[in-house]
């Protein structure tokens, strides 16, 4: 059982002090991480929940020039892994990397070569890199000391930002060998805790408080016949410095940076498929924008301190994204706002989109069928963009969660991803009697699953065994591009029941996400209290804090103290 402990005393060893001070620049460190490097460097698993700003990455990028093997991150986004190997002091970036899809085969060969050798302290990796055994492989020779799941929270099946391949961890963990994890997210629910500890095994809750004194939380009831636009900006006039609004659909966004704009804001907005996104984030990053009108495809790993309000445009789906996006305000310690548009159309409008959204018995059938016409073997490989395309608009999610939820049921299992062909050449002597020795001794593209099945090799071993002939001297292998290879099971006989069970979880538990954000907007408790309580925390009513807590005296002092 997961266990939370507020650790006080630590017995870091003296070199700790010397990197923090020589390599990173810091003089102290900030409450908590010295708490969590302590458990890093004892070798414990450990799940650290820290605010937005709190300095996460140090405590696992600090033990890692003490450990020695390599530390191994895991992080959802591309642009949050180069942005954190970027701001590494210079003799920390010399001994890392990173492995994502932006590289060449040849670059990515050369790194796992480099990672093999013992090179790098650092290794930052996307989740999906986990299911490619030549990365594993290479892991493997040079030892790993530690995983890190950076935001942990998109661990869980039913958080809007689950990854299904973080879901894997736990076989990868198995072909390393069993090192201990370092968690690290800024908000952990329940359900997220319990699916690492399920995943992992024991582990310790090392947690800050949820409460942050600098910033005043407050809902903004939009009545019949109230311009909300209009409130928007008067809001965005008024507040002094940068701001985020976040608004639920792309198109809100255009329109409201646009009025912004016509009323002398200098706004943007950003969402995924804006053609300038990395110009977009840059002119608000350095200031030139004011304003951001995002959807939520902004903010993961956002290092900006200063902004002085963040403001919900419309309900976010549950208290855990509310927190994380709110909690990007006031970084930098100063006061700042976390305001929140709250009608009851917005209820409306959310229930609406959890029932568009919800995934059917009907999906997951034709799902499954799906993928039954395309695997023509017992395993073979899937196209998954050419699947969730048959799908419609909702493809990318039923597709993403669906094959995980038809795993879980037992009616199928994902293995490590198989390139479709491998350029293979023979170079060392093999017997007569050896499946190898009929490999020829010139380099030629071979088609792996029919190499499998004339040679009575299981598909989903295969390429194991073609790394294990190179590492030793026999071949030359180059995989070329991959995809996921599912082996289809026999059905469980009460396979329907399983699948009804996991629907009716997963309503419930979006039903009780919703109505959470729904009654915090409705409610005339303590802001911070609500937020507290989500996160399994106590706190007293934080008196200023808030727009319930601020009576109409102490509204007076709230605003002059906090505005």
């Amino acid at each position: 059982m997961a266990t939370q402990r507020r650790l006080h005393s630590t017995n870091l060893p003296p070199e700790a002090s010397v990197v923090l001070r020589d390599v990173f620049g810091f003089s102290t460190f900030r409450p908590h991480q010295e708490q969590i490097i302590d458990r890093v460097l004892r070798g414990e698993s450990t799940l650290a929940v820290l605010p937005t700003g709190a300095g996460k990455s140090l405590t696992y990028q600090l033990p890692a020039q003490l450990l020695p093997q390599a530390t191994v991150v895991i992080s959802p986004l591309i642009a949050l892994m180069k942005d954190q190997v970027d701001r590494l002091p210079p003799a920390v970036q010399e001994r890392a990397t990173i492995i994502n899809s932006t590289l060449t085969a040849g670059e990515v060969r050369d790194r796992l070569r480099a990672i093999a050798a013992g090179k790098y302290k650092l290794v930052y990796v996307a989740p999906e890199r986990l299911r490619q055994r030549s990365f594993l492989f290479a892991l493997r020779h040079c030892g790993v000391s530690r995983l890190v799941i950076d935001e942990a929270h998109c661990i869980s099946l039913w958080g809007q930002n689950f990854r299904p391949d973080y879901l894997f961890i736990n076989r990868a963990m198995n072909e390393l060998g069993q090192p201990p994890v370092l968690a690290v997210t800024a908000t952990a629910a329940s359900d997220t805790i319990h699916t690492l500890q399920t995943m992992i095994g024991p582990l310790t809750v090392v947690q800050a408080p949820v409460f942050r004194p600098n910033l005043f939380f407050q809902v903004i009831q939009v009545r019949p016949g109230m311009s909300k636009a209009r409130s928007l900006i008067e809001l965005c006039r008024k507040i002094n410095g940068s701001i985020i609004v976040y608004a639920r659909a792309r198109q809100t966004c255009e329109d409201l940076a646009l009025e912004l704009r016509s009323a002398g804001v200098a706004a943007d907005h950003y969402h995924a498929l804006h053609p300038d996104r990395a110009g977009v984030q840059e002119r608000f990053m350095n200031g030139k924008t004011r304003v951001l009108v995002a959807t939520v495809a902004f903010g993961m790993g956002v290092d900006k301190a200063d902004i002085r309000a963040v403001i919900h445009y419309n309900l976010p789906a549950s208290l855990e994204a509310y927190y994380q996006e709110a909690g990007r305000a006031g970084r930098d310690g100063l006061p700042a706002r976390c305001i929140l548009f709250f009608s009851e159309n917005d209820a409306r409008v959310l229930r609406t989109w959890l029932q568009s959204t919800t995934i059917t018995r009907e999906n997951l059938r034709e799902l499954y069928r799906q993928v039954r016409r395309t695997i023509t073997y017992p395993a073979g490989v899937i196209d998954l963009d050419a699947l969730q395309s048959q799908f419609g608009p909702a493809g990318e999610v039923l597709t993403r969660v669906g094959i995980s939820v038809l795993e879980q049921v037992g009616l199928l299992k994902r293995h490590f991803d198989l390139p479709l062909a491998a350029v293979v050449e023979r170079t060392g002597t093999v017997a007569a009697t050896d499946w190898l020795h009929h490999l020829p001794r010139e380099a030629i593209e071979i088609d792996l699953m029919l190499l499998a099945h004339q040679h009575n090799i299981p598909v989903a071993h295969i390429e194991a065994v073609l790394l294990e002939a190179q590492a030793a001297g026999l071949l030359r292998y180059r995989p070329g591009l991959r995809l996921p290879l599912i082996e289809l099971l026999s059905p469980p006989a009460d396979a329907g029941e399983r699948v009804e069970g996991w629907l009716e979880r997963f309503r419930q538990y979006q039903e009780q996400r919703i109505e959470s954000m729904v009654d915090y907007a409705r409610s005339q408790r303590c802001r911070h209290q609500i937020l507290a309580a989500y996160f399994g925390q106590q706190l007293a009513a934080c008196r200023i804090g808030c727009d319930v807590c601020s009576s109409s005296r102490a509204l007076k002092v709230g605003r002059r103290e906090w505005h």
